[in-house]
C-alpha cells in the first residue's frame, strides 16, 4: 500500500503541475518534483569542526563550532554573507552507489546557518572538482543542498520555482533529496534529513537559458532596488557582489543602468530604459514575486536573487535565488494573512525606484497585470498548485517523519524565525487566499496589503524612541559612521537576539526582549 501511494504522489506530481519546458540535456535528469535523491556525506572531525566560520559574539553555535569572534564589518566582510566567511573542506560524497573522493565541501546560506546554528542539519554547497579533480554529477560541478530550517513541509522552495519558471523566468531546477553524514567519532551515516537540491547559477546555466555565459553575473546584498553608487567601480564590487569575470565596459554598463534608473527624469527613463534592461523578462520576475509574497528576495530585504548583463542582448535581466521563505513566510514584513493579501500595485518594502518607475508606465503595468492573471490561470492556483503540493507532501510524509526523528534524538532544539515571529499559515490555504486576493485587487476590489519596514515592538511611550535610539545606533553602527546600513541591522539585530536569548532555545519572549533593550540604555548616574 505504501508503495502504491509513493507512486500515485509521483505520477500526481508529473501531471498536476506542469511548467515551461526544461532544457532537454543530461544536466537536467537529476531534476523534477518527482525526484527524490539520496547523499551520504563523509567528513573528518577535523575538517567538520572547521566548517564553522567565525562567529558574531552571542550567536552559541553547536557544541565543537570554532569559537566566538567579533562580527566583520558587512561592508568588509564580503556581500552575501553578513559577516561569515565559509571555508570548503575536504569531503567524500556517494550518491547513486559511486563515491566521489575528495570533493569540496561548505555551509551557505548566512541566515540559514545562523538559525540552523543548534543543528546538525545545516545547507551545504558541494564542489566536486574543488581539489584539482574532474568529476561531475550528470554534468553538474556544483551542488547545492538547502535545508529548509525554516520551511518545515520543505515543499516551498520546489514550488516557489516552478511558479518562475511557469512565468517564463530563468529559473534554477530543484529535485529533493534525503542527506546523511558520516563524522568518524561523532557520526555514522547519521540521518540530517529533508533537503531541496537546487541547480547552480553557473556558466551552462546562463548558456542554456541566455545563449552566452560571458556576461557579468552579479548577487547582490543588502540594497534595495539597483542603487547609483556614483562613478566608482570600487563603489560597486562589494554591494554587487561579482560573481563572474567583469570587462570595464560591463561595469560602465552597470553604472549607466543604475544611474538611469535613480537619476534620470521620468522622459529620459522612459526612452532608455528598454535599451539597458530586459523589462519584459521583469514583469514575469515581478509577477512571480508578488504572486509567491516572497519578501525574503528582491522585493522585500534586497537580497537572494542574481543580476546578469546578458552579452547577447547587452541588457539586465533578473535570476532567483533562496525560496524557501516564499508563499509568505517571512514575518518580518507582515503576518502571513497580511502578506496573503499582498499589493500588487506597490509588492515591495519602502522605495524600490525600479518597480516603481516602470509601473508608473502604462503599458508595461498592464503587461505585470496580464502575467498575473496568466500565471493564476496556468499553474498558481488551488487545482494545479495545490495538487502539486498534495503529491510532494505524499512524497515526503516518510522522510520527513525520520527527519524530525532524527533531530529529536539529537535532543536539538528547533530553528526557525526564532526572534522574527511565530507561524505560518498552511500553504494550501495561502494559495488560496492569495489567488482570491490578487483577483480581486486586479478587478478593482481591492487595494492589498502594503508591506512595512521593520520588526515593531508595540507602542513605547512617548520618548521611548529618542531614548532607545542613540543605544541603538551604538551597538547597530559596525563601521562607525553615524548612519545603520540594512546589513549592519540584519547582523546586528541577530547578534542582539543571541545575547538576549537567556534561555537559549532560540526564541525571545517579551521578557528578554525587554531585558535586552534594558541592557542597551545608559545607566543613571549613582
Amino acid at each position: 500500500m505504501e508503495r502504491l501511494i509513493l507512486w500515485l504522489g509521483i505520477f500526481l506530481i508529473s501531471h498536476v503541475c506542469t511548467v515551461a519546458a526544461e532544457p532537454k540535456d543530461a544536466r537536467g535528469e537529476i531534476f523534477g518534483l518527482d525526484k527524490l535523491h539520496e547523499f551520504h556525506l563523509t567528513v573528518s572531525a577535523k575538517d567538520y569542526a572547521a566548517m564553522d566560520p567565525p562567529q558574531p559574539a552571542g550567536f552559541g553555535g553547536r557544541p565543537g563550532a570554532a569559537p566566538a569572534r567579533p562580527v566583520l564589518n558587512p561592508a568588509d566582510a564580503g556581500a552575501g554573507n553578513f559577516g561569515f566567511e565559509f571555508e570548503y573542506v575536504h569531503a567524500d560524497l556517494e550518491v547513486e552507489g559511486k563515491t566521489y573522493k575528495d570533493v569540496g565541501l561548505r555551509y551557505k546560506g548566512s541566515g540559514t546557518y545562523m538559525m540552523s546554528q543548534r543543528q546538525a542539519k545545516r545547507s551545504f554547497k558541494i564542489d566536486l572538482d574543488r581539489y584539482g579533480g574532474e568529476a561531475t554529477f550528470h554534468e553538474h560541478k556544483k551542488l547545492n543542498l538547502n535545508s529548509g530550517v525554516m520551511d518545515p513541509t520543505k515543499a516551498r522552495e520546489v514550488l516557489a520555482y516552478e511558479v518562475f519558471r511557469a512565468a517564463g523566468v530563468p529559473a534554477p531546477r530543484t529535485a529533493l533529496a534525503i542527506v546523511t553524514l558520516t563524522v568518524p567519532g561523532k557520526f555514522e551515516r547519521e540521518m540530517l534529513g529533508v533537503y531541496t537540491l537546487v541547480e547552480q547559477v553557473d556558466k551552462p546555466f546562463l548558456k542554456t537559458h541566455f545563449g552566452d555565459n560571458s556576461g557579468l553575473l552579479l548577487k547582490p546584498e543588502g540594497i534595495r532596488g539597483v542603487p547609483n553608487l556614483g562613478d566608482e567601480v570600487a563603489s560597486y564590487e562589494k554591494l554587487y557582489n561579482l560573481k563572474s569575470d567583469a570587462k570595464t565596459a560591463d561595469w560602465k554598463r552597470l553604472i549607466e543602468f543604475t544611474r538611469l534608473v535613480n537619476k534620470a527624469d521620468d522622459a529620459e527613463f522612459r526612452g532608455q530604459i528598454a535599451e539597458k534592461f530586459d523589462i519584459d523578462a521583469f514583469t514575469r520576475f515581478l509577477a512571480a514575486n508578488t504572486l509567491l509574497s516572497s519578501m525574503d528576495g528582491f522585493i522585500g530585504v534586497g537580497h537572494n536573487y542574481y543580476l546578469y548583463l546578458s552579452p547577447k542582448t547587452n541588457k539586465f535581466a533578473f535570476i532567483p535565488w533562496d525560496l524557501d521563505l516564499a508563499f509568505g513566510a517571512f514575518p518580518m514584513y507582515g503576518n502571513t494573512q497580511q502578506l496573503a493579501d499582498l499589493s500588487i500595485e506597490h509588492p515591495h518594502v519602502g522605495e524600490n525606484k525600479l518597480i516603481d518607475r516602470l509601473l508608473a508606465m502604462p503599458d508595461v503595468k498592464t503587461a505585470y497585470r496580464e502575467q498575473l492573471r496568466k500565471l493564476i490561470a496556468e499553474l498558481f492556483n488551488a487545482d494545479k498548485l495545490g495538487r502539486g503540493l498534495s503529491a510532494v507532501e505524499t512524497l515526503l510524509k516518510e522522510p520527513l517523519a525520520q527527519d524530525k526523528a532524527a533531530a529529536t534524538n539529537r535532543k536539538e532544539q528547533g530553528g526557525g524565525m526564532g526572534m522574527f515571529g511565530g507561524g505560518t499559515m498552511p500553504l494550501q490555504a495561502f494559495i488560496t487566499q492569495r489567488v482570491t486576493s490578487v483577483n480581486s485587487q486586479l478587478d478593482g476590489k481591492s487595494k492589498g496589503y502594503m508591506p512595512t519596514q521593520g520588526f515593531g515592538f508595540g507602542g513605547p511611550p512617548p520618548g521611548a524612541g529618542q531614548q532607545l535610539a542613540k543605544p541603538l545606533l551604538d551597538a547597530l553602527d559596525a563601521d562607525k559612521d553615524g548612519k545603520v546600513s540594512e546589513a549592519e541591522f540584519t547582523v546586528g539585530m541577530k547578534r542582539l537576539s543571541g545575547e538576549w536569548d537567556q534561555d537559549k532555545n532560540g526564541a525571545l519572549d517579551q521578557k528578554e526582549i525587554a531585558d535586552g533593550l534594558q541592557k542597551l540604555l545608559p545607566r543613571r548616574p549613582m
